[in-house]
């Protein structure tokens, strides 16, 4: 199997599709692995690694893409990409189709692309590729809501774990879980004043359980969501379901029962975010002020901590291509398990997920209607 690693071109993306660690795995197991020049320099990968460890550098995009059975990046392959795609090749990365423009899905069914979407692959109720990502970025929420809660970032002057004779910040993460649950406990280490909400309780049970009764818990309903907006220093809205664009849960009128200059994280931007007044910021401009609130709408926050970031995810990402390398048919292995299957949208050209079959379907419908107004 031919694995092409692309240089990423989003804006602010730092993280890269496979170390020169994980290449050397696949190599060992009898695979080609191709860099594109650069790809790994930003997450602190120099190119002599991934030759070292018997990658191949090329040094054009039409190269990388060209060369790959399987192409394994972070993020979508932006517009520039699309001519450079293959027929029939195996996409890999965050893709987001639900929230994506309606031209790179047109493009993935078109060229009869296979994609596996990594935020969406589970087995066994586990996200592997997601769940890396997602630990890490809990684990840097701390750093963040202490940041912009720094009166010189418009925040409320509040010191995130308190001092001797006041109280520490009020943080709530509405969503329990593996973002929400390491938010919670890197949180509770700062010294924060912690509340988890979410819909199951058993998510809540071990929340409680693995905290020893530290932090505080609640049932997950628009009540609920609306009273704590009204006291806490600091909401996370980590609420991810799988399939699906994330749910609006927040209105404007609940956001402006926030206390002046508190800050609003909205983790689940990626799948199109929680609030109304949500939209994607950047690494160099996270910060945007609706109603005198802070909102933090990074979609891509772990690529802060590329290199990390890269480590953790090739540890999820190797075991998945070499299962798939296995396989003497790929599209019947796609097909087959449950590890593939949840992340394949599309197969071989073929939306198969329901939501985003519906959400084509319309956006196709739109656009024949706008071409001939």
């Amino acid at each position: 199997m031919n694995i092409s690693v692309p240089k990423e071109r989003q804006s602010d993306e730092h993280r890269v599709g496979l170390t020169p660690t994980g290449a050397r795995v696949l190599i060992d197991a009898g695979h080609k692995v191709y860099c594109e020049r650069g790809c790994g320099l930003d997450a602190g990968y120099a190119d002599k690694e991934y030759a070292d460890s018997g990658a191949t550098v090329v040094f054009s995009r039409e190269e990388v893409y060209g060369r790959g059975d399987i192409v394994c990046g972070i993020k979508a392959p932006g517009t520039e990409d699309y001519d450079m795609l293959r027929e029939g090749q195996i996409i890999g990365g965050f893709l987001h189709l639900l929230v994506a423009p309606r031209a790179l899905t047109d493009v993935l069914v078109d060229k009869k692309i296979t994609t596996l979407c990594y935020e969406e692959m589970t087995e066994d109720g586990f996200a592997p590729l997601l769940s890396p990502a997602s630990e890490i970025g809990g684990r840097m929420m701390p750093q963040i809501a202490a940041r912009y809660m720094e009166t010189s970032e418009g925040g409320r002057g509040k010191l995130l774990m308190g001092t001797p004779g006041v109280p520490a910040a009020v943080v709530a993460i509405v969503g329990g879980g593996f973002f929400g649950y390491h938010a919670a406990l890197t949180f509770l280490h700062a010294g924060a004043n912690v509340l988890v909400l979410d819909t199951d309780f058993r998510k809540l049970q071990r929340l409680d359980r693995d905290f020893g009764g530290h932090i505080n818990t609640l049932i997950s309903t628009e009540n609920a969501i609306a009273k704590v907006l009204t006291f806490a220093d600091v909401i996370i809205s980590a609420v991810h379901r799988y399939g699906e664009v994330a749910p609006k849960i927040i209105t404007r009128e609940m956001l402006k029962t926030m206390i002046p200059r508190s800050l609003f994280i909205d983790v689940s931007i990626d799948q199109g975010g929680t609030a109304e007044t949500s939209r994607p910021t950047t690494l160099h401009n996270p910060v945007y002020v609706v109603d005198e609130i802070l909102h933090y709408c990074v979609p891509n926050v772990t690529s802060n901590v590329a290199r990390t970031a890269s480590r953790a995810h090739t540890i999820g990402l190797c075991p998945i291509l070499l299962k798939l390398g296995k396989a003497e048919d790929s599209l019947k292995m796609i097909e087959g398990k449950e590890i593939f299957r949840t992340g394949a949208f599309i197969v071989e050209g073929k939306v198969v997920q329901e939501h985003l079959r519906e959400l084509h379907h319309e956006k196709r419908g739109r656009g024949r209607k706008e071409d001939k107004r």
